[in-house]
């Protein structure tokens, strides 16, 4: 009748909207009591008690129900609790001036490691801002994730968290493609990281709200094999399934936006089966907990918690055991059983003792680091598959370095792949199929051939009357800008593309064009010179006058391709394909770039190149269209440059609308030009030397009657 009660109080959140594990904890707290009365060395002589109250997870709840109870009841020698985080901030706050020692079996906020703001509190939950350090390793180190992004409910130490996740993942070259906060409906939040192509998503909330978030999850499709969601581990067994009407999704769907998460978490339990408190391993602790008649399946959502709810009873009863035993041994006047809440000696004592506990407890080896609230704990990995809690491995902080213990065969993942922290982008640059290539150079080279053997006619037959009264000299001329167009083809505008092979690729087609059309202009301009002469007055023009008419024109194009290059010089530009994606793989995906060739005032150059060489060949038509009635064959090219005229004109337009349509089909639009360009160039030729060729076998009549004008061709008087 003389035992004098050790009164405890505990602060649980049986009811409310977030964590309810506090009922589920009442049978641990009830066997590590019985435990410790039957141990009988510890508090000899005293009846140890449990008082509670319902703290809801509200923190004004909390702190009114712990005021009552402080100034209403006998005093409590300890406050345990609370397991919610915004509760155990509130009391621990106060619950000093009381010179009470405050205990929580949970509350992973990072504020509460603050010994400033809660001078006397001490928590067996591990912070989550330490389990940022097995996110991290996971990431870099397990899965080789690079890329990731966050999101946190509006609270505090969910910000706290979060920061410190932002900063260390800075520190190990870890990009954020975003960071979402929220605090009532998280569907939008949960939308923008569908925007963003997230696939890693570390989340900072409460278990009420993952469920939202997954259920938002679902909604938008952001989950399935590609998308990984990292939580933390002390949520319910099985959080997602729990019913919620406010989120407006289905077990099922639930199931399926959940499938495949990871929890990271202080381990939960012992890994290592070995005697702890009370005498018990960890196997024989469950066993007893899972056959006691006050267990009921509802239970079984919170088992992660039952080894902290058990060890901190432990942990309180140790500590008051030592500071009753130091009262006793310095001579205090008072026993710990005599403790009011003004003796603030023995209250400090309560504290020292409790910092100083080291135990083997069901949740693993507990102690405090000097002078801090938090334990030293290993973590725990854990992953859902098949709708189940898998435990992956551990995270050793004990060690250094930190290492991670897998459990063999415990990871599955869907056929056998990771999931990527991005879709893997392959750059492929698109290039002229060597069979193209080798069919456009071969179709050039044959029109090359071409070129020589005309030549060769041109030369071999020089001194014919026909070939003479043609002008041979300007016809080599014309010849030499047809192999200019071939060999345009020979330059690739996609590959291994220089700024050199750019300008050379433009200055090759203008001048051989300008060329071949301008000798051919020439010659008619002579035609048009002698038989438009109305006094026929005897007209000599020679070669020499042509020649320089040529280079006059190409002089000026030269002038506008100099001052082209000075001005806004070619530059290759990489310039990647939108509509040509390819997906291939294990979430792969092939974009196609090509290498082009760019002037920021090409627009301004190529129209003033535009205008001239419409110049050019308008000049070349009226000159076409005035000597049309020279009935002398091998003067008159009119009919030869009306054909050319026309072939001209209708291919290029052709030409120029499929390279608008064509635009990003560079492979189809190379293949297409320079097929124009071999045939256009191809039937110039024909059209101005083929009759010259028929003129010359068939012997055709070539005398110019009643002329008394001469075209001097540097090969003698025709």
């Amino acid at each position: 009748n003389n035992t004098k009660d050790i009164r405890l109080l505990g602060l649980l959140p049986i009811t409310g909207k977030s964590w309810i594990g506090g009922g589920a904890t009442k049978l641990p707290v009830k066997l590590a009591l019985e435990d410790i009365r039957a141990n009988g060395s510890i508090l000899p002589g005293y009846n140890i008690t449990y008082d509670y109250i319902d703290s809801q997870c509200s923190p004004g709840i909390a702190v009114y129900r712990m005021f009552e109870k402080l100034h209403t009841q006998p005093p409590y020698h300890m406050l345990l609790g609370d397991s919610c985080s915004v509760c155990s901030e509130a009391t621990s706050q106060v619950s000093h001036l009381w010179n009470l020692t405050q205990l929580s079996p949970g509350s992973s906020s990072p504020i509460l490691s603050d010994r400033i703001r809660f001078p006397k509190y001490y928590r067996l939950a591990m912070p989550d801002q330490q389990l940022n350090d097995l996110r991290i390793h996971m990431m870099k180190s397990l899965f080789n994730w690079k890329i990731a992004a966050t999101l946190h409910q509006a609270l505090e130490f969910f910000s706290v968290v979060t920061d410190d996740f932002v900063g260390k993942a800075s520190a190990n070259n870890i990009t954020l493609l975003s960071q979402e906060i929220f605090m009532h409906d998280p569907y939008w939040r949960v939308q923008n990281l569908k925007k963003h192509d997230v696939r890693i998503i570390m989340t900072a909330l409460y278990e009420d709200k993952a469920r939202s978030v997954l259920c938002a999850a679902y909604k938008v499709g952001l989950f399935g094999p590609k998308i990984v969601w990292v939580f933390v581990g002390w949520f319910s067994e099985r959080f997602w399934l729990i019913s919620d009407p406010l989120i407006g999704c289905t077990p099922e769907q639930m199931a399926q936006a959940a499938e495949g998460a990871f929890l990271t978490s202080a381990v939960p339990f012992n890994p290592v089966d070995e005697i702890g408190v009370g005498g018990m391993t960890v196997s024989r602790f469950l066993s007893r907990w899972e056959v006691h008649p006050e267990h009921t399946p509802d239970m079984d959502s919170f088992k992660s918690s039952m080894g902290q709810a058990y060890d901190h009873i432990w942990m309180s009863a140790l500590a008051l055991d030592c500071a009753d035993k130091k009262l006793r041994s310095i001579g205090h006047l008072k026993t710990i059983g005599d403790f009011t809440y003004k003796d603030s000696d023995i209250g400090e004592i309560v504290f020292q003792c409790m910092g100083n506990q080291s135990i083997i407890g069901m949740s693993g080896r507990i102690s405090f680091s000097k002078g801090g609230a938090d334990p030293n704990k290993m973590m725990l990995l854990q992953r859902i598959q098949g709708a189940k809690r898998i435990n992956l491995g551990y995270y050793r902080q004990d060690t250094n370095p930190k290492i991670f213990e897998w459990i063999p065969g415990a990871l599955v993942w869907k056929d056998n792949k990771i999931p990527r922290d991005s879709t893997l982008v392959t750059q492929k640059e698109i290039r002229i199929p060597p069979a193209l290539y080798i069919t456009i150079c071969v179709l050039s080279g044959l029109g090359i051939i071409i070129v020589f053997l005309f030549l060769s006619f041109n030369i071999y037959y020089r001194n014919n009357r026909f070939v003479k009264l043609s002008s041979p000299n300007i016809n080599n001329v014309l010849l030499f800008g047809c192999v200019l167009c071939y060999v345009t083809v020979f330059i690739r505008p996609t590959g291994n593309v220089t700024s050199t092979m750019c300008q050379a690729r433009v200055v090759c087609f203008c001048l051989a064009f300008t060329i071949t059309f301008s000798a051919l202009f020439s010659k008619t301009w002579r035609v048009y010179r002698i038989f438009t002469n109305k006094k026929l007055l005897k007209r000599t023009i020679k070669d020499i006058q042509l020649f320089a008419m040529i280079a006059v024109i190409v002089m000026l194009l030269t002038a506008i391709l100099i001052v082209w290059q000075i001005v806004s010089p070619f530059e290759v530009e990489r310039n990647e394909l939108e509509n040509e994606k390819n997906v291939v793989g294990n979430d792969e995906e092939v974009r196609f770039f090509v290498q082009t060739c760019v002037s920021k005032q090409s627009t301004y150059f190529a129209w003033t190149i535009y205008i001239f060489e419409g110049m050019m060949l308008s000049f070349g038509a009226f000159l076409a269209w005035e000597t049309r009635h020279v009935t002398i064959e091998a003067l008159n090219d009119s009919h030869q440059i009306g054909l050319c005229l026309y072939n001209v004109v209708i291919l290029s337009a052709v030409a120029l609308t499929l390279s608008l349509v064509l635009e990003d089909q560079v492979v189809l639009l190379y293949g297409i030009t320079s097929g124009f360009l071999i045939f256009g160039t191809t039937l110039t030729q024909l059209f101005v030397f083929v009759p010259k060729v028929h003129a010359v076998f068939t012997k055709v009549d070539c005398t110019l009657k009643g002329m008394t004008a001469t075209a001097n061709t540097g090969q003698g008087q025709p």
